[in-house]
């Protein structure tokens, strides 16, 4: 017993690495129109960011907080696209990356540059591009750059940009709030794991409340004062009433859980991750954000490997 509470310790700890770890903090400036309208260069800047929030892995500064912080430090962002100008602009913003670029009309086909710098090294570290054949491609093309940027900037391929698999999601989610956490959805994967976690230890206490008010009625001698019966049947009673309180609050919360999870939440599911796992090999990882090329890296790391 005691190995296996040592054993669930350090399995909690791995976990809890990852799970509070610090996020790094990543800014998307206005990509700059060269020979295309700021409408539509405007338009991709706000998917690739979207994209990247909805990574769930990086913590962007938005728009807006970002246009007051340059306006209270009197700094205007509009055409930052060099290395220097990223780097000044990261700095004020408090930033760890600066995303660059430019949206290029090149003949009847639009080309998104985009670059990656590193505030703190002063370099421009990746470069990613795609090509769009006309503008209703864009969105492709900027989700495409999107996954690209991401999975560079964490740099081991740990972004959770479409990399959700079903299996990994759905074994996650036994336990309320971790597939959720999983697929970027923190807050609610807190607030669950939260619940579920007072709620098993009020359903613990209340159950065994419950045995030891049941063993002292189930311990009265024949002969004891009628008040001592009546005293220890109410207790007993009290506490059965209190233990089917618990069960119902702790079931009603795992019960929530996945409906959230199979209803309300929609990963978008790695078909090449998918496929990796329909052989018949079901990868459990104790890290929330694992994925396949961590796992490639990293797999000996507080995992195991069924069969099925």
């Amino acid at each position: 017993m005691k190995t296996f509470q040592v054993a669930f310790a350090v399995a909690m700890l791995l976990c809890s690495r990852n799970i509070f770890a610090e996020k790094m903090t990543v800014a998307v400036l206005d990509l700059e129109a060269k020979g295309v309208t700021t409408i539509v260069s405007g338009a991709i800047t706000e998917m690739i960011r979207s994209d990247i929030v909805d990574a769930g892995v990086f913590r962007v500064v938005e728009r807006g907080q970002m246009n007051q912080i340059l306006k209270e430090q009197g700094f205007q962002a509009s055409g930052c696209t060099d290395q220097a100008c990223a780097v000044q602009v990261g700095k004020l913003l408090s930033a760890n990356k600066i995303l660059v670029g430019e949206v290029t009309q090149v003949g009847k086909n639009i080309l998104i540059t985009v670059r990656i710098v590193d505030v703190e090294k002063g370099i421009a570290e990746y470069s990613a591009k795609e090509m769009a054949v006309s503008e209703e491609l864009l969105e492709e093309a900027s989700r495409k750059i999107s996954t690209i940027l991401a999975e560079r900037i964490s740099n081991d391929s740990s972004s959770n940009i479409d990399t959700y698999t079903k299996s990994g999601y759905y074994l996650r989610s036994i336990i309320p709030g971790w597939g959720q956490i999983y697929t970027g959805n923190t807050l609610r994967g807190y607030t669950f794991l939260g619940a579920f976690t007072v709620s098993t230890a009020f359903l613990v206490w209340a159950i065994t409340d419950y045995s030891q008010k049941k063993k002292a009625y189930d311990d009265l001698e024949y002969g004891e004062p009628k008040v001592e019966f009546d005293s220890k049947w109410n207790s007993y009673r009290k506490a059965s009433t209190l233990s089917l309180i618990a069960v119902g609050v702790w079931g009603a919360i795992y019960i929530a859980s996945w409906i959230d999870v199979l209803f309300f939440i929609k990963p978008n599911f790695s078909h090449a991750l998918n496929e990796d796992c329909s052989n018949g090999r079901v990868f459990v990882s104790l890290n929330p954000l694992y994925t396949q090329d961590r796992r490639q890296e990293q797999g000996l790391l507080a995992a195991i490997h069924l069969r099925f």
